[in-house]
């Protein structure tokens, strides 16, 4: 059985108990939502559900996302990030950012969480700030008091809301996402050699992107929110892990695939020169002459050649 799990923002109260209410794993046997609260673009909800057989899900947060669990995690429960690494056990908290995915195992359980979702600009820019941390990976297990006790503060909150609730929602939350960098920030300073560099899973989910768009136009901004990160960020991490910059890689696959398809005995420049993103053929045999030092044409009799 496989299910899945869609953080989305929410455009404004009105529409907060449904979409709340998508953030539902599919497969789930009952789900319940007990209180939530909408307060500028933070989503707060607790919530009860259970599976009454073993399940495997997939789950993609397409907004940053917490979660606290107000009782034990299911015992058995397999995490897999990046599609083969398995990682430790889901602790008490739960933190996804923007982007990621990762693959679950659950064995027949209870859960009862408080999540919370951000489609907030001031949350989100805490959390892609260049003073914040290098790299924001998921952690399945934050071990920090002080983000335990905001999360405690806002599950009294969000079951029996006072004056100004949603100021108290969202003052605490950013307080939250403050006390969660600084968390991580602790955690990456332990491996410096690593500090600036982007994490294998969105580096995977990028070069994944990439090859598939080669044929298309590639704007930084759409490749930075395929992988949860700002432009910026990635323009300045990228180097610092490949080695070239996010331009020249992307030239250089480019490149490869060109060289892929000239290989094949019916290619017409004319055609490869498209697939691989090239506005016009004399576009195409400029960049491949500059790369290889012959044109495309060479390039095919010298492969040809050798191969007979």
């Amino acid at each position: 059985m496989t299910s899945g799990f869609t953080a989305k923002p929410t455009l404004g109260h009105a529409a907060a108990d449904s979409e709340l209410t998508m953030c539902r794993p599919r497969t789930v046997s009952h789900f319940e939502i007990e209180h939530a609260l909408l307060a500028n673009g933070i989503h707060a909800d607790i919530r009860r559900f259970g599976w009454d057989r073993s399940c495997k899900g997939r789950f993609n947060a397409e907004s940053y996302y917490i979660d606290y669990s107000l009782t034990p995690r299911a015992q058995g429960s397999r995490l897999l990030h990046d599609g083969h690494r398995a990682m430790p056990p889901p602790g008490e908290i739960v933190f996804l950012p923007r982007g990621s995915a990762f693959e679950a195992e659950c064995n027949p359980c209870e859960q009862h969480l408080l999540c919370l979702t951000f489609d907030n600009d001031r949350a989100n820019d805490l959390f892609e700030s260049d003073a914040a941390v290098s790299d924001l990976a998921p952690c399945f297990d934050v071990r920090a008091p002080r983000v335990r006790q905001i999360l405690a503060r806002l599950v009294e909150e969000v079951r029996a809301p006072g004056f100004g609730a949603d100021v108290l929602i969202e003052s605490a939350s950013l307080m939250l996402v403050v006390e969660l960098c600084r968390h991580l920030q602790e955690r990456q300073s332990a491996d410096h050699a690593w500090r600036g560099r982007i994490a294998d899973w969105r580096l995977h989910r990028l070069k994944d992107r990439i090859e598939a768009g080669l044929g298309e136009p590639m704007s930084v901004a759409d490749l930075a929110a395929e992988c949860g990160m700002s432009a910026r960020h990635l323009i300045r991490t990228f180097k610092n892990t490949v080695g070239m910059t996010l331009t020249e890689y992307i030239a250089a696959a480019r490149i490869r695939r060109a060289q892929e398809e000239l290989a094949k005995e019916d290619a017409l420049i004319k055609i490869v020169a498209f697939n691989c993103g090239y506005q016009s053929a004399a576009a195409f045999s400029a960049s491949f002459r500059k790369a290889t030092g012959l044109s495309p044409k060479q390039y095919r009799q010298e492969r040809f050649r050798y191969a007979t």
